[in-house]
């Protein structure tokens, strides 16, 4: 009898797992905004946005290749920025305007969930190894897996938050970075991430 009531228990609970999302590139081309949903300030960038190469979502040679071997498929994004950001990413000026700002969102692709897993983590690593004041932060989970920071991302001149999360064989990150005055915060990060998961969980 107690065998039949823990097969019993197994069963409710891989039936409440289900199986994982299995995302093709066009499923997470549509879960990124567009132009029609820039947030209030900025524009949206077209030549920042759409797909990019492997080498345009890692810092080094060494996440570039990791990402390959991970099952990297494709990547798209969708680049957000008012006039100072501009100015200041296209090393206009030397000094940053305080306004500036910049929402940036991201999602890649990989063969398997395993692969998107090994990925938010590495990405995670490199962004304490290479940024500056990168502490992680505790939010609520998003997707399968969940994990955020703040802090200043290397090769990058404005602090912000940033999320990170996965569902099935896809990653996605979002990022909301400026100066002083750009009113920049975790809870814009985790609306824009909530929004796009939303997106996600409907496919």
């Amino acid at each position: 009898m107690r065998r039949a009531v823990a097969i019993a228990a197994a069963l409710i609970v891989l039936t409440g797992c289900g199986a994982p999302k299995t995302f093709t590139p066009a499923n997470v081309s549509s879960i990124l905004p567009g132009a029609a949903s820039t947030p209030p300030g900025l524009q949206f960038l077209p030549d920042s946005s759409g797909e990019q190469p492997v080498s345009q979502v890692t810092k080094d040679q060494d996440q570039q290749d990791k990402f390959t071997s991970y099952g990297f498929q494709k990547a798209f994004a969708s680049f957000y920025a008012n006039s100072g950001a501009v100015t200041l990413l296209e090393q206009q000026a030397s000094t940053a305007d305080p306004g500036a700002h910049v929402v940036a969102m991201l999602g890649v692709l990989f063969q398997t969930p395993d692969g998107a897993h090994k990925a938010l983590e590495l990405s995670y690593a490199k962004d304490v190894a290479t940024g500056s004041n990168i502490q992680k932060l505790s939010v609520r989970k998003i997707g399968d897996e969940t994990l955020a920071e703040s802090g200043t991302q290397a090769n990058f001149p404005l602090p912000g938050y940033l999320i990170y999360w996965r569902v099935g064989n896809a990653l996605f990150a979002v990022l909301d970075a400026g100066g002083p005055t750009a009113g920049s915060s975790i809870d814009a990060v985790i609306t824009y991430a909530s929004q796009m998961n939303a997106r996600a969980q409907r496919i």
